[in-house]
């Protein structure tokens, strides 16, 4: 009986401490996007890309990505991409930086990104096909 409550407590305990150690963070390299930002930078895209097609649209997937020292979040929806720049902040931690671009044409690649600047998006190799939408750069408190 000992026994069974032992293994009981210890198991107890492990799943507190598997559990408490989950996070739904995204982390690259050292860097993390906490969720609560995560959340509202797709609940941002989602809303701007509606409104740009006139349709309401529904985040597929996200991904944290690195292109050339520079942090992202892309966001897949149907068959197009919006990559949003992130900033890091108090050296580990990556936050919204007020610009994102979208694509249908380079939904599989790496152009139509916000360039590292926030001013624009850099050019999808084979396509016109990249709209830009700039934001106040405050999500979250």
């Amino acid at each position: 009986m000992k026994k069974n409550q032992l293994t009981l407590v210890l198991l107890c305990i492990l799943t507190m401490f598997i559990t408490s150690c989950s996070s739904d963070d995204l982390t690259i390299e050292e860097m993390t996007l906490s969720k609560s930002e995560q959340d509202a930078i797709v609940k941002l895209v989602k809303t701007n890309v509606s409104i740009t097609k006139n349709a309401q649209i529904t985040i597929d997937s996200v991904k944290l990505k690195k292109i050339e020292d520079t942090y992202y979040l892309s966001s897949y929806h149907g068959d197009e991409i919006t990559t949003t720049l992130l900033k890091v902040e108090n050296e580990t931690q990556l936050k919204y930086a007020g610009i994102s671009c979208t694509s249908k044409s380079c939904a599989t690649s790496d152009g139509c990104v916000p360039h590292k600047d926030g001013k624009k998006c850099t050019k999808c190799p084979w396509s016109a096909d990249c709209t830009k939408t700039v934001t106040s750069d405050q999500l979250t408190e």
